[in-house]
């Protein structure tokens, strides 16, 4: 087909092979026309590929995370996982810490359900992003996201300065949006469990006009489970609406809502001895109040437009506005327990609330040079985070019984902090803007060499106001600051055969911190931070089994630690953190899906922090070795089994409280009566492992893990 033949069909088939990462190759013939040597249609099986939902896989041959427009999972020279739909199904996870409990390299600081934290790599991830447009994420104020509205869940471990130059030196999380379908399609599920496990949930999805060109989808989920002995269910409620227009073949606009609300009885765990050791397990008492509560609101609204260009460009532009208010009032132990078994209690109260706006816009483009695909990347991104927090926190009781805890009176911790001497009582806002450009080049000398480079140059603005109230003293703190950095990425994949792929990166991350004020009352030097990874990537049985081996090695500097009590904070030690990863993911037959991984974790002080903090040793956190699997085999069409083992090893906290390491197994069977009616058995830690999953205090964060639990789910398809 030649040149004027693809102009006459408008670059239909031009602009789809083109723009979804189709390996195009170009001839010049005699007569000095030029035509298509290949065209590999791969590139449209690769978008429609994305969508996860309704496949049975465990892995996808695309990623958007990290990239602007889809790109293979060897295309991305930096560690990348995709966390399916059938997933999330079958290991029957409903929240993000959930999920990443059971995957590959990452460590969870275990709280409530959608109160834990992430790390990567040593780092917390400290934002999500929802296809493609980030907003902050904080464990203490439960901003984890349920994970019902979801197709899939995207990790990209390491820094990414390029796209995303506020998140983390753990890399990002990449949510993507379950989108309206063209054909009428639904479920409605419940599930039933051990220790008062609930769920129910609806989905409903279709056209709302003749030809399909509009469509709509409206999902609806409540889940929780009552944690003994609080008298209210923990729920976690999720409403998700969305519309997709095609406003003309090449051009769709998409909008949604996302509700996320949580009522949780926080549990901070256990104290340790009278010796200064962890008490042994199993360990039945709540140290907690019967008035103990936390509630989050989150709005999120979405909106974004795509189009295909008909010279083969792609552009996309995208909205994210996120409105979160959370209220917490709760007590957990204040001490380590005397011999008498008593120990005092720490009351806070905390009201945060939050709204951030991200924009984005960005143009992708292929071109061919000599007889090779390249890709060029332009866009910019503008960022708005507004964020105020009052915080109460003083001993509720000085001598309170170890089994008698929940005799604790009712306190509102917020509203008397400002009144008593031995309170502490903060008050603190934030305002953050930024605005970037940024710009990627993919250049291919030869068909199995590509060459990536890219920049990012970001404006930030920063404020910070602070009011801490504490012995009767109050000091006021405040910082403004705005400067301009740019940010580079480097990069290289080459295949060396059809099926497997040597890369190398080289990321760096620039991060203002506009609430650490130093003594001399302006705000820290922003964090830096750099990462060098290579390793080896392979995809095998046409992209359906992805494999990874990573090394990787990153250092940072100025983080900021907090100088005991005070409200100043001084430079953290520069830290080093290097390792190697193992993935395997996606389907070794057409019945045997898997995805498992191994870890190790060095971790390096480089220099001393002069600050007298503990957050020098959160690194102690993260144990040496993970490792994580996770694999179903369909027996008949009618019967899948499946299972896993999540095993680390031992840690101590930032306190120096140590535990061992541990491994826990858990199972599953699923059963289809009809195609239609299918029912489910999840059993997780099977064989009732007693193990603390967290390390914290003397007084608080020693945390056990989950003992042994089932549930069952029944969900009818129409």
């Amino acid at each position: 087909m030649g040149i004027s033949d693809m102009f006459e069909k408008k670059y239909l088939v031009f602009a789809v092979a083109l723009a979804l990462g189709a390996n195009v190759a170009a001839e010049t013939l005699p007569d000095g026309s030029t035509e298509l040597e290949n065209v590999n249609v791969t590139g449209h099986r690769r978008y429609n590929g994305l969508v996860t939902e309704n496949s049975s896989e465990y892995s996808s041959f695309a990623a958007t995370v990290g990239t602007k427009s889809p790109a293979s999972l060897r295309e991305i020279p930096q560690s990348v996982s995709i966390l399916t739909n059938q997933q999330i199904k079958d290991r029957n996870v409903d929240t993000l810490d959930q999920l990443a409990k059971q995957t590959p390299a990452l460590r969870v600081l275990s709280n409530d359900d959608g109160r834990s934290s992430i790390y990567s790599r040593g780092y917390e991830y400290s934002e999500y992003s929802v296809d493609g447009l980030s907003a902050p994420m904080a464990s203490i104020y439960g901003t984890m996201p349920n994970l019902f509205a979801f197709d899939r869940v995207e990790l990209m471990r390491g820094p990414s300065g390029l796209f995303d130059s506020s998140g983390e030196m753990g890399g990002i999380v990449n949510l993507v949006r379950k989108r309206p379908t063209k054909d009428l399609q639904g479920h409605v599920g419940a599930g039933f469990g051990t220790r008062r496990q609930y769920k129910v949930e609806g989905d409903v999805s279709g056209s709302l006009n003749a030809d399909g060109s509009v469509r709509g989808r409206v999902m609806a989920q409540t889940f929780g489970k009552a944690p003994r002995p609080a008298k209210k269910n923990n729920h976690h409620e999720t409403v998700y609406a969305a519309l997709d227009w095609d406003i003309g073949p090449q051009t769709t606009f998409g909008a949604g809502y996302l509700f996320q609300k949580r009522h949780i009885t926080p549990d901070n765990g256990l104290p340790l001895g009278a010796d200064g050791k962890l008490l042994p397990l199993r360990q039945n008492v709540f140290v907690g109040a019967p008035w103990n509560k936390f509630t989050l609101n989150s709005h999120e609204v979405f909106a974004d437009l795509k189009h295909y260009f008909g010279n083969g460009g792609y552009g996309k532009a995208g909205v994210r506005y996120a409105d979160r208010d959370s209220d917490s009032n709760y007590a957990f132990g204040g001490s380590k327990l005397t011999p008498r078994n008593t120990l005092s209690a720490t009351g806070l109260g905390i009201e945060a609330k939050q709204k951030s706006l991200t924009i984005d816009a960005s143009y992708s483009q292929r071109f061919t040079w000599g007889n090779t695909a390249n890709e060029y990347v332009v866009g910019a991104d503008y960022k708005n985070i507004r964020s105020t927090i009052l915080r109460g926190q003083y001993p509720v009781s000085r001598a309170q019984n170890y089994y008698r805890f929940g005799d604790l009176a009712y306190v509102d911790v917020l509203a008397r902090a400002p009144r008593l001497a031995n309170a502490a009582y903060i008050r603190t806002e934030t305002r953050q803007k930024e605005t970037g450009a940024y710009g990627k080049l993919v250049i291919r000398p030869i068909d199995d060499l590509s060459l990536i480079a890219g920049g990012r140059i970001g404006h930030y603005n920063t404020e910070y106001e602070n009011s801490t109230r504490r012995a009767g003293r109050t000091r006021r703190t405040a910082s403004s600051k705005g400067e301009t950095k740019f940010t580079g990425y480097l990069g290289t994949v080459w295949n060396i055969t059809p099926a497997n792929s040597l890369y190398a990166s080289y990321s760096t991350l620039y991060r203002p911190q506009p609430d650490a004020v130093g003594r001399d009352g302006n705000a820290l030097k922003a964090r830096q931070g750099t990462q060098f990874e290579f390793g080896y990537k392979g995809a095998y049985f046409d992209d359906k089994l992805n494999t990874r081996v990573s090394f990787y090695r990153l250092k940072d500097k100025n983080a900021a630690a907090t100088v005991g009590n005070s409200v100043y904070s001084e430079p953290l030690a520069k830290r080093v953190m290097q390792g190697v990863e193992t993935e395997i993911s996606g389907a070794i037959t057409d019945k045997w899906q898997i995805h498992a991984g191994y870890s190790y974790l060095d971790t390096k002080i480089k220099t001393p922090s002069r600050a007298a903090s503990s957050d020098d040793l959160l690194f102690l956190m993260m144990p040496k070795h993970t490792a994580s699997l996770w694999t179903s085999y369909a027996v008949t069409p009618e019967f899948t089994l499946g299972g896993g083992i999540n095993a680390m090893s031992g840690f101590e906290s930032n306190q120096h409280v140590k535990t061992g390491g541990y491994a826990t197994v858990d199972l599953m069977a699923g059963y289809a009566f009809t195609p239609k009616l299918k029912a489910q058995l999840n059993i997780n830690n099977l064989f009732n492992r007693k193990y603390y999953a967290r390390a914290g205090t003397a007084n608080t964060f020693n945390i056990p893990g989950a003992e042994r639990s089932a549930v069952v789910n029944i969900r009818y398809d129409f």
